[in-house]
């Protein structure tokens, strides 16, 4: 522990981390500052209106869309700010405690919602990935690569509800050879619309699978 301290006491001194919001220097390795951090922390579970047909059992996100998290998400996204990944996952992780209850569901199998592979290619990385990754293996959750990409999208950001929804709507398929889990938590960086996660999980329950429940770092819910 000691030896640990010690080499994240360097880092801080050298290679200082700083709150993608508001610019203050971080000890450790989080992604916000405290401000920011109790500012925009707003865990918070639901479940679709049953009436709008939604294929998705419930939703659980961490954070608002705002402040330091859209900042740091839109630098991801847009300019390839590398410094973000290990530590957006970090702050995922350091709120495990507020974790819903279907995480502890025995069936359940973690998936990403896969990246169009085009901009992931100009990325280099894969935002969902470096969220989830460090909860995922503390928690020892399985995952499973359970669907694939059938076109390019349009970037959902700038567009319509109607657009985002036409811009996602069956361009997504279950992997060859999968077979369908009981439970799946599908994981992705932002619910807005849910155009996203609604197309991911119609074509995860026409393949069998029974529970659905989508986990984002954050949402514009109130």
């Amino acid at each position: 522990m000691m030896k640990y301290s010690l080499q994240q006491l360097l880092l801080d001194i050298f290679f200082p981390s700083y709150c993608p919001h508001c610019q203050k220097a971080i000890p450790g390795r989080l992604l916000l500052c405290e401000a920011c951090d109790r500012e925009l922390y707003a865990p918070r579970f639901w479940k679709p209106d049953e009436e709008s047909g939604s294929h998705l059992d419930g939703i659980f996100r961490f954070y608002h869309y705002e402040g330091g998290i859209k900042a740091a998400l839109h630098g991801l996204k847009y300019s390839k700010r590398e410094e973000y990944l290990s530590r957006i996952g970090e702050e995922v992780l350091f709120h495990r405690k507020d974790l819903p209850a279907f995480l502890q569901d025995s069936s359940a199998v973690f998936a990403l919602i896969p990246t169009d592979p085009t901009r992931r290619a100009e990325r280099g990385y894969d935002i969902p990935e470096a969220i989830f990754e460090p909860l995922c293996r503390a928690l020892d959750l399985p995952k499973k690569s359970l669907l694939t990409r059938t076109r390019a999208t349009r970037p959902q950001y700038g567009l319509s509800r109607q657009e985002r929804q036409e811009n996602m709507a069956e361009c997504f398929a279950v992997a060859d050879g999968v077979p369908a889990p009981a439970t799946v938590i599908l994981g992705d960086d932002i619910c807005t619309t849910r155009s996203t996660l609604e197309s991911a999980a119609g074509t995860l329950k026409k393949a069998g699978v029974k529970r659905i429940y989508g986990l984002v770092l954050a949402s514009g819910h109130d």
